[in-house]
């Protein structure tokens, strides 16, 4: 899959493209419908991801919800499902264009596009004054069509990126996977840490949660994690460690339940959290909390995940 950074650096296509519109946060079920029929029409001409490098909401100063995934996360599961080309577009260069200048300017003559797909509840122009009606009608007076697809619901909830975000807050870990399509993860390199798990025999990778996405309710999970390829059961606790000195961050650490040993620092690591196991809690002593991590790692390495 192409990675292009800007509206500027876009290369138009011989045969024109199948554009999915959003901001995709997390590209969960209800965003898969979307650029779903994107992929499966894209014989003709290839599916175009617009997307933007940033929460529109932040742009126009608004409250910004906490994130899903990041850019790195978001390609790499657009690129899982089969998308050409994702364009992380600037927001502010397209938030001052009317409805009608979006369709013209953008869609017609810099995408070249012969078919856009959207939510039911995308809008676009400024101010978000354009809704899908207007899109539809607007982009078939330049010969675009236009596929709206209406809300995906899971045991009747609205599949939505906030729904998701409060499951992961409340620790309600295997709905928002559910909800999803996949587990929630925490990406990014293996920092050294503290050295307190291995001082106390249960040696741990820390990867730090990445600025403005949603943290997962604190406590303990049973988790996979992918190193280098290869994959690993793993005991991870997210918050703040009470115990040994609380930090002003919430960290993302993980024992590893089948590691033979080895250098990891500095690897990219992705830790998918699959079951809340317990909240954190501040421990009396540490030899409380290294029986306590004992237990966890125990109650993790019967469940079949």
């Amino acid at each position: 899959m192409k990675i292009t950074d800007s509206l500027e650096e876009y290369i138009p296509k011989k045969n024109g493209t199948r554009v999915a519109l959003g901001f995709f946060d997390g590209v969960h079920r209800g965003h898969r419908a979307v650029i779903g029929s994107c992929i499966a029409e894209k014989e003709s001409s290839p599916c175009v991801v617009l997307t933007f490098r940033e929460s529109p909401a932040k742009a126009l100063g608004r409250p910004t919800p906490t994130l899903l995934s990041t850019n790195e996360r978001k390609a790499e599961l657009l690129a899982q499902i089969g998308v050409d080309e994702v364009i992380f577009a600037d927001f502010n260069a397209v938030k001052e264009l009317s409805p009608q200048a979006f369709v013209t300017e953008i869609l017609r003559d810099k995408l070249h596009a012969k078919k856009v797909y959207c939510g039911f509840n995308y809008h676009f122009g400024q101010g978000g004054s354009g809704d899908t009606a207007l899109l539809t009608k607007l982009c078939e007076e330049q010969g675009i069509a236009v596929e709206v697809k209406e809300p995906v619901l899971r045991e009747g909830e609205r599949v939505s990126s906030s729904l998701i975000r409060r499951c992961i807050a409340d620790g309600r870990i295997e709905k928002a996977n559910n909800l999803l399509g996949y587990p929630y993860a925490i990406e990014g390199a293996i920092d050294s840490g503290n050295h307190i798990g291995s001082a106390m025999g249960f040696p741990t990778v820390n990867i730090p949660i990445g600025e403005g996405l949603t943290v997962p309710r604190y406590g303990v999970y049973a988790s996979a994690i992918t190193i280098d390829g290869r994959r690993y059961r793993g005991a991870t606790n997210i918050g703040v460690h009470p115990t040994v000195g609380a930090h002003d961050v919430p960290l993302c650490e993980t024992f590893l339940l089948d590691f033979g040993g080895g250098d990891l620092y500095g690897k990219k690591a992705t830790c998918e959290l699959t079951a809340f196991v317990r909240e954190e809690k501040r421990f009396a002593s540490m030899d409380e909390l290294g029986a306590q991590i004992k237990k966890d790692c125990e109650t993790i390495d019967k469940m079949s995940l």
